[in-house]
């Protein structure tokens, strides 16, 4: 035989678990664990079936489902109340044969039925159990009736609305029973009679004869209240249901007319219960033509809070709380800030504990406190989630117009994303950027000078920072007259003036569209730097203050190509190979920018005398001969004289001393030559080997360090040129060990 098993879990796919598992705690009072690395939760579940929330592989369409659920409740008005409080629409409470029912839908619009089951099932209790047939409901009438007929004790013209045979009946009958009690009367009635009478059920139909010519509008009909239990203090939303609900109806308790009904439809009235003494109470509904009904509903001392400690704690949550005060049940609950805590330990009547949930979006909340009986009391903004302090460092740019509309940055600490920002007291937009810094846009002021800047973070801790900013009236934009001189080299560096008015210190010059180097030399003139330019033609010039105020002229200045060096003589002719000699070079379009070349080397020295004339010396050579002369200009080319200069063969070099003539064994003996026609290039021998280092002095001076050589020996000094003449000294320097360099 095949074994048998419990049903262990109903799975729920939905398009967001994590809403529809939220809801299923509000409704059921379930709690779930989420399944690490997925969007699967499931309900915790000591014994018998657990529910589980998981991701759908695809989207469902809205309200299309593959089941609804009917969740038992111990009781249903309190439960009903609680979700209508969390903001779910929970339909009007129904009686059946087996309990009371609502209805409402969970987050992916799936039906959702509560439960609350009758003590005894009428099917399975005894006869002699049943209630009697007066308090249950009457049999049906002989005749079709539309509605049931109200009471004398009801309707004010008992006479118009109702046969003699129907005013006989006990008034309860009629305020506790419903249209659809008397449609489940007829339903049980009819299973009672025999067969051949059931077309008489047939022949009622569901919908009511209409009334006798004689007979008025039909009179309300009030079958249940709901919460039928309400504090004593009031405030509590109350719905009424039942029919023949009109048009500028009133709603009474006790005699006084101090509610202002919501008329739903023609079945269905909300109210707000006003305060009352403990016991019951009338609520009746009269309509405008007079008639009326009514039901009772109990007024009950509810619970009350009296102190609550602590009264501030960190966002993170965590924090745990005691609540004092009188009459509370256990099984009560908390909603804290609009959201269930987590967990509510029940010392005694007196006296209840939780622990604070995470919060993130409100800092000042309520603390509502609900009896299983569904009664409660409310704390109003009593605890406080408090943020770390918040705290303005700096404010950059600190001055702007009173205009407004600038962009600054507010640098600081412990900013929050929820924060209101205030300059001068006025409320100002912002882009929170991170927790140290702020993108603030300033609005308009009344007028100029200094106002403070406040940061107030959502917990009403509040940075301030005095004379933050300083508001500056509307300035006089500047004033472009002339442009001096008005034309320049696309190689740019040239220096231009530009005169007129309202010049500051800041002012940022543009020429051609790019910003150039500036220099305010007053408020009537500034002096500029020329930018470079690809392309030469006419460029506009733009003025810009340091308030964004921009001033453009149009083709303005003339960006011109500029013509390469032109040379017209050098002289004189020649010189000697030794260098030295001093040129002048005559021509065109030269300045400090422009470079010459004397056969392919640069001069000793050159210096730009002005545009049409340049002095230099000529560097020395390595060979005698014709050499060409070049000037030119980066940007602008290069002009080439053709054998422009002769370098004539120099004299061979002579030997005339050798100071001192004797040294260390380890070289480095510092050694003067004097004699003639020496040049820089020209290298010194010792014994045959270079010498450490040569300096030219002069023509007739050589200073050198002397290689390093044998003890006693004694070696030839020699001074050779570039050109390889040479000068020879014989046995002109003695190596001594006894010498020390």
């Amino acid at each position: 035989m095949m074994a048998t098993f419990g049903l262990g879990k109903i799975v729920l796919y939905a398009g967001n678990p994590e809403a529809v598992s939220a809801f299923y705690t509000r409704a059921a009072g379930l709690s779930f664990d989420r399944v690490e690395g997925t969007r699967r939760y499931e309900s915790v579940s000591t014994g018998g079936t657990s529910l589980v929330v998981d991701l759908a592989l695809e989207p469902l369409p809205r309200s299309r489902r593959e089941c609804a659920l009917s969740l038992r409740v111990p009781n249903l008005e309190a439960a009903a109340m609680s979700l209508r409080e969390d903001g779910i629409d929970v339909g009007p409470i129904l009686e059946r044969p087996s309990g009371l029912f609502a209805s409402l839908k969970d987050p992916d619009g799936r039906d959702v039925e509560l439960w609350e089951p009758r003590a005894k099932p009428v099917s399975v209790a005894p006869p002699a159990s049943v209630a009697p047939p007066a308090l249950v409901a009457p049999p049906p009438p002989p005749a079709p009736a539309p509605l049931p007929p109200e009471p004398p004790a009801v309707i004010d013209k008992p006479a118009s609305v109702a046969p003699p045979a129907i005013v006989d009946k006990p008034p309860v009958r009629l305020e506790m029973h419903s249209a659809l009690d008397l449609e489940k009367e007829r339903d049980e009635s009819a299973k009672e009679e025999p067969a051949p009478e059931k077309p008489e059920k047939k022949e009622r139909g569901t919908d009511p004869p209409p009334p006798p010519p004689m007979m008025g509008a039909p009179g309300p009909i009030l079958t249940a209240v709901r919460p039928a239990k309400v504090s004593a203090e009031g405030g509590v939303k109350v719905s009424l249901y039942g029919a023949n609900f009109a048009e500028g109806c009133r709603v009474l308790v006790d005699g006084d007319d101090c509610t202002k009904p919501k008329r739903i439809d023609d079945f269905t009235l909300e109210i707000e219960a006003p305060a009352h003494a403990p016991g019951q109470a009338e609520i009746a509904v009269e309509n405008p033509d007079g008639q009326r009904a009514a039901v009772s509903m109990l007024y009950a001392e509810g619970p009350s809070i009296e102190r609550f400690s602590p009264q501030e704690g960190s966002p993170r949550g965590g924090i745990e709380v005691v609540v004092e005060g009188r009459d509370f049940e256990e099984g009560c609950r908390v909603t804290f800030f609009g959201n269930r805590a987590p967990e509510v330990v029940f010392e005694s009547p007196t006296r209840i504990r939780f622990v604070t949930p995470p919060q993130e979006q409100l800092f000042h909340g309520e603390l509502r406190v609900t009896n299983p009986d569904g009664l409660s009391a409310l704390a109003a903004e009593l605890f406080t989630y408090r943020l770390a302090t918040p705290h303005v460092r700096e404010v950059s740019p600190n001055t702007g117009l009173v205009g407004g509309s600038k962009r600054i940055t507010v640098t600081g600490v412990d900013f929050h994303p929820q924060c209101v920002a205030r300059l001068g007291g006025r409320q100002a937009s912002f882009t929170f950027r991170s927790a140290e810094s702020l993108e603030l846009v300033t609005p308009r002021a009344s007028g100029p000078g200094a106002v403070d800047l406040e940061i107030e973070n959502p917990d009403g801790q509040i940075a301030k920072l005095e004379g933050a900013f300083t508001y500056e009236a509307e300035p006089t934009p500047p004033l472009l007259v002339e442009v001096r001189p008005d034309r320049g080299y696309c190689a740019g560096g040239q220096t231009i003036r530009l005169a007129g008015d309202n010049f500051e210190a800041d002012t940022i010059v543009r020429i051609g569209e790019v910003r150039a180097v500036a220099r305010t030399k007053s408020r009537h003139e500034i002096e500029v730097e020329l930018p470079q330019r690809a392309q030469p033609g006419l460029v506009a010039i733009e003025l810009v203050d340091r308030h964004g105020v921009v001033v453009r002229r149009e083709e303005a200045f003339t960006y011109e190509s500029r013509p390469a060096p032109r040379v017209d003589s050098v002289s004189p002719r020649n010189g000697p190979m030794v260098g030295g000699t001093r040129l002048v070079v005559e021509g065109d379009h030269f300045d400090e920018h422009v470079f010459v070349r004397i056969g392919g080397q640069a001069p000793k020295k050159a210096v730009v005398r002005s545009a049409t004339l340049i002095e230099l010396v000529a560097p020395p050579s390595r060979a005698s001969g014709f050499v060409d002369v070049e000037v030119g200009r980066g940007d602008a080319g290069t002009t080439v004289v053709k054998n422009a200069f002769r370098y004539d063969p120099s004299p061979a070099p002579g030997i005339e001393s050798v100071a001192p003539n004797k040294g260390s064994v380890e070289g480095g003996t510092e050694v003067s030559i004097e004699g003639k026609n020496f040049i820089a290039d020209s290298t010194v021998l010792f014994g045959g080997k270079p010498a450490q280092r040569v300096k030219f002095v002069s023509a007739t001076t050589l200073e050198v360090k002397t290689p390093p050589g044998k003890n006693g020996e004694m070696v030839d000094v020699v001074v050779k040129n570039p050109d390889g003449k040479e000068a020879v000294t014989k046995r002109a320097f003695l190596y001594d060990a006894r010498y020390r360099s």
